[in-house]
């Protein structure tokens, strides 16, 4: 995908451009996950991370509102999302992760 696109509150990182993007393929958190950007695998996560009914997304270009549409096929990883949890849960108590 070219171009960029903010989304508030992202549990990514808040943007396509943020260096957390060199560090974590959130297509961890898809059951075969493969097919789609690691964009898309990131929006299709931010609904159960946590558990959202609804997304805001702005974008300069249509072509990504499509493309983000298409993100919805995949299918969340649930332990995945489980264990996601766990850590910022352990992280947040002061626990070491």
């Amino acid at each position: 995908m070219g171009g960029s696109m903010v989304w508030g509150m992202s549990p990514f990182g808040g943007s396509t451009d943020a260096p957390v993007w060199d560090r974590i393929d959130p297509r961890v958190f898809l059951r075969g996950g493969a097919g789609l950007s690691r964009v898309q695998a990131a929006f299709r996560a931010a609904y159960r991370l946590p558990q959202v009914d609804s997304i805001a997304v702005g974008t300069d270009e249509p072509a990504h509102l499509g493309e983000l549409i298409g993100a919805l096929a995949g299918e969340v990883d649930e332990q995945a999302i489980h264990q996601y949890r766990s850590l910022l849960r352990g992280r947040s108590h002061g626990q070491p992760v």
